[in-house]
């Protein structure tokens, strides 16, 4: 026999709850092994495909939004399998909203790009509100030797005038 466990039949008293009726047929025969070791290996093999596809979602996700980052991720959910907090990582990158991201971003700096080229400009002591240049370069420049000095305003590629 392939799985025999024993020879004899187990004595009175051997188990420390001994069963009875069924249950002790069911523990003497080996028939019930060739029954459960066939089931047990299916539901390991199972078990383990049903984790290999849960583990493979970041990398589905990120090609079926055809990210660029989709090799990224594909190669961090193969490290995931060894240090688990990468896989992490590669389940964040493929569900981020990366366009979303780039566009506040965006907005952000395109805010503050505005708000300096909107500023007013001083030119000697008087504002010019809303002169729509690119940001300006202010200029220092001694007059004499006193150490007056006047600000001038420049556009970036020209020269201050005196």
């Amino acid at each position: 026999m392939l799985f025999h466990v024993y020879d004899d039949p187990k004595p009175e008293g051997y188990y420390i709850y001994e069963p009875q009726g069924f249950y002790r047929t069911m523990l003497d025969a080996d028939w019930v092994m060739y029954i459960l070791l066939p089931v047990l290996l299916l539901a390991v093999v199972v078990a383990l495909m049903y984790a290999w596809r849960l583990h493979e979602i970041p990398k589905h996700k990120a090609e079926y939004k055809k990210m660029r980052q989709a090799e990224l991720v594909s190669a961090l959910t193969i490290l995931g399998l060894f240090e688990h907090w990468v896989w992490v990582i590669a389940l964040f990158i493929a569900y981020m909203d990366w366009d979303g991201v780039d566009d506040w971003v965006l907005s952000i700096v395109r805010r503050s790009r505005e708000s300096v080229i909107k500023s007013p400009i001083i030119i000697a002591g008087v504002e010019v509100p809303g002169v729509e240049l690119e940001p300006s370069v202010v200029v220092t420049m001694s007059n004499n030797a006193a150490g007056d000095t006047t600000q001038i305003p420049t556009v970036r590629g020209q020269e201050p005038r005196p």
